[in-house]
């Protein structure tokens, strides 16, 4: 299984911006052409296909809890051999809803995150951003629908845990990029100097 996750994660080259995978010859996938984000850069650890569709839906909807370790720890090595992270001030996770925590019992990503926090010892900030708008699921929906759903769901409520910070932020997955883009924006406008995303696994730029 290990070795299939490598082999996925190798399969083919990523897209300069986001990381998305994407097509020989290319260097950014579609979106970034047509809309560069303002992340610096955005880094997973493979696809969003079998193994790491299967490790991310056993930690979020199956309560499995103590895989965040070794999904953390994998995550922390893409993060430790890409120099345009650092350097790296604080780790912030990506929340989720007060619905979708009480419903689960935890933050997938802010688990992920502590897992980063741990290994790279870097300051991990699970309440400097808050998810203050419940959203529908966005899985069934389209890139700009995303975008519209997930418009001021996000708020900083103290700027100075990120303020003139280089921000890590963590999720478990980046699939077109909404999430990302829109707490990229809100933690530049609350002062951070800049934002890089790490994630689980990642969508296909093509």
């Amino acid at each position: 299984c290990v070795a299939r996750m490598h082999e996925l994660s190798n399969a083919s080259p990523i897209c300069m911006k986001c990381g998305k995978y994407i097509e020989e010859g290319e260097t950014l996938c579609g979106d970034c052409q047509q809309r560069p984000p303002a992340f610096e850069i955005a880094r997973a650890v493979g696809p969003y296909e079998e193994g790491f569709r299967i490790a991310t839906k056993v930690l979020k909807f199956l309560g499995r809890k103590s895989l965040a370790v070794p999904m953390g720890h994998m995550m922390t090595k893409v993060v430790k051999e890409e120099p345009a992270f650092w350097p790296i001030d604080v780790i912030v996770p990506v929340p989720i809803s007060r619905g979708s925590k009480r419903q689960r019992g935890f933050n997938q990503s802010e688990l992920l995150a502590r897992q980063l926090s741990k290994e790279l010892k870097i300051p991990m900030r699970p309440h400097a951003m808050y998810r203050i708008k419940e959203t529908p699921a966005q899985k069934e929906l389209t890139r700009e629908e995303r975008e519209k759903n997930l418009l001021c769901a996000f708020e900083i409520r103290n700027s100075r845990l990120v303020y003139g910070k280089k921000v890590l932020l963590v999720d478990d997955v980046y699939t077109t990029g909404s999430t990302g883009r829109e707490c990229t924006r809100v933690l530049l406008g609350a002062g951070a100097e800049k934002v890089n995303i790490i994630t689980w696994a990642t969508g296909r730029g093509f």
